[in-house]
């Protein structure tokens, strides 16, 4: 499960700093609840929600995976290509006017990685690879 543990850790840490991200903004704005309004509130709080909203999928399949043996250096790849695309997704978000081609590879990664996932996971729990 090493390669579980990796992946979650660096996903981990992303949630932390974005995270922070949403401390430092609604101490900047006064805003205890909500984003009260402010463009650079809302940024955060959708990029620290959307890494909240895609991780445990990612990770649970990506566990369940290795746990089940599959292909270790796709396995390697797939978790390093998740956390690149929350990183490029999470950490450009309201930093970089549209078109912002960071958040929209990262996005579309992060849809491969956990499509890839499921269908191995398919594969592999139907034991057809």
């Amino acid at each position: 499960m090493t390669i579980t543990l990796i992946t979650a850790s660096f996903i981990g840490l992303l949630l932390i700093y974005l995270s922070y991200n949403v401390t430092k903004h609604r101490g900047r704005t006064k805003t205890s609840i909500g984003d009260g309004g402010d463009e650079g509130l809302t940024y955060a709080i959708r990029a620290q929600g959307n890494l909240v909203e895609y991780a445990p999928v990612a990770l649970i399949l990506l566990g369940l995976l290795e746990s089940m043996g599959a292909n270790r250096p796709l396995l390697i790849v797939l978790g390093a290509t998740f956390v690149v695309a929350r990183c490029m997704h999470g950490l450009t978000l309201g930093k970089i006017d549209d078109p912002n081609l960071f958040r929209f590879w990262g996005t579309v990664l992060t849809g491969v990685v956990i499509l890839v996932e499921s269908v191995m996971g398919l594969l592999v729990g139907y034991h057809l690879v």
